[in-house]
Order: C-alpha cells, then structure tokens, then sequence
C-alpha cells in the first residue's frame, strides 16, 4: 500500500518496514544481507508481514502500540 498500516505514514519509502506479525512463524529477515532467494521465497515472507514506518515498528516492539484487533 505504500504507507504504514498502522499511522498511515507515507512521506519517505526509506521509512517503512517490515514487521512479521507472527515472531514464531519468521523464516528469515527481509532485510537480512548476503543471502540469495528466489522470488517466491522472499514472496511467502512478505506474506507474513505487515508493512510499518519505522517510528511504529519500535513502538510495537517497545509494547506500547498494537495492531487493531479487528485487522485481516
């Protein structure tokens, strides 16, 4: 989409992230460097995640922002 999902941030791409939203079922870092993967790979990862600005990603990591609970 193009912005955070949780604020709606959308003014620099260079700040979005992304967040698994399930620690348990990560495979791999999206952003992890020296590995190559096939498309569908990195594909089946990004299912898993939800696209946040970075001011929010600490925030949930921090516990004190959450998802919705009424998100997809």
């Amino acid at each position: 989409g193009g912005c955070c999902e949780l604020c709606g941030y959308a003014k620099c791409a260079e700040a979005l992230e992304f967040h698994h939203l399930d620690q348990n079922k990560k495979d791999f870092g999206i952003s992890s460097k020296g590995y190559t993967r096939s498309w569908i790979r990195v594909k089946k990862e990004l299912d898993k995640c939800a696209m946040i600005c970075a001011n929010c990603h600490r925030e949930l990591h921090a516990g004190i922002a959450a998802f919705p609970s009424n998100r997809d």
